[in-house]
């Protein structure tokens, strides 16, 4: 896959106050807009979006996610709102090139950072499974008062956009599914089971150089990188190498573990919206494959039968290869 043929793709195709217990007898939670550091959570990155914060209580914590919010800079599609969802290795900001088009043909733009990632919270005693991930955003849109969205979402973000999907059928327009995590079962597969201890081990390691080696290789098998894919590798290893490094590796550690048991290929049949997915060819990304037997890796991330056969499931589906 390769990451601007993503944000054009779904382009194409589409074409500072705060909320009190006040208004609700029972609040989700609360929007702060008001000023934030530039090092929030451990990540020091430049948005190009005020950055607000949606704070909440969930899982016994108090939590905080952090998002931009772009205003429709036309009148068209007056009222329409696109959420974007990040992948497992990027930050809601990665996405801030189609929040501009999609902001010119006149979309809101919501961008979160999921809890766990980048700017937000990174909660070390909490289930990341993708059924809270998918609430967390729901949750969100309730307080901005969004009843209705396009929901798109990118790797481990499409497969929390799927979930979305599912659990809230009735709130989104349309769905797009931008080289999905989890449109194969790994563990039945034969992905053999890693300790949450070892995961971290991996993660707490990471730097700049393994973490382009892994993408490079992940992302973009038989493709040539760019310099400009620089820029999110680095967002990345800052965030390894600043003061929640190690907090930001076991969470990473704990959404690992979450996401290989909880495919969503099994439910796909169920989703009742317009659906587009896209499928990269040069994305060879597979959950566990680094750990498992070379018999078990050589099963992994055949991306050219996983999306055709995806395809075949879903019934409202728009399926389109990307190069």
């Amino acid at each position: 896959m390769r990451i601007r043929s993503v944000l054009n793709a779904v382009s194409a195709i589409l074409s500072c106050a705060v909320v009190t217990s006040a208004q609700s007898p029972d609040p989700i939670g609360t929007i702060y807009s008001g000023h934030v550091p530039a090092n929030l959570h451990g990540s020091d990155y430049h948005y190009p979006w005020p950055v607000k914060l949606f704070n909440f209580y969930n899982q016994r914590q108090k939590l905080s996610m952090a998002f931009m919010d772009v205003p429709a800079s036309r009148k068209s599609n007056k009222g329409k709102t696109a959420v974007l969802l990040h992948g497992g290795n990027f930050c809601g900001v990665t996405w801030s090139d189609t929040a501009r088009q999609l902001s010119a043909a006149g979309y809101r733009v919501i961008l979160p950072d999921d809890i766990g990632f980048c700017k937000s919270s990174k909660p070390q005693g909490y289930s990341y499974n993708v059924h809270q991930q998918a609430l967390n955003i729901n949750s969100l849109l309730t307080v901005l008062g969004i009843d209705h969205a396009t929901i798109i979402g990118h790797s481990m973000g499409g497969m929390i956009a799927a979930r979305y999907g599912l659990m809230y059928p009735d709130s989104v327009d349309q769905l797009f599914l931008v080289d999905p995590l989890g449109l194969e079962d790994w563990v039945a597969k034969g992905v053999p089971f890693l300790s949450i201890d070892a995961t971290y081990e991996s993660q707490v390691v990471q730097n700049f150089s393994s973490l382009k080696a892994y993408e490079a290789a992940s992302y973009f098998h038989n493709a040539t990188w760019k310099p400009e894919y620089d820029t999110w590798v680095q967002m990345l290893a800052d965030i390894y190498a600043g003061d929640q490094g190690s907090e930001y590796a076991y969470v990473m550690a704990l959404v690992t573990d979450a996401l290989l048991s909880q495919p969503v290929i099994y439910q796909l049949p169920n989703l009742q919206m317009r659906t587009y997915l896209m499928v990269g060819e040069n994305d060879v990304t597979a959950l566990g494959k680094a750990w498992s037997p070379m018999s078990v890796a050589a099963t992994l991330g055949h991306y050219s039968t996983l999306g055709p056969a995806a395809a075949a499931l879903i019934p409202n589906l728009l399926f389109s290869w990307l190069d």
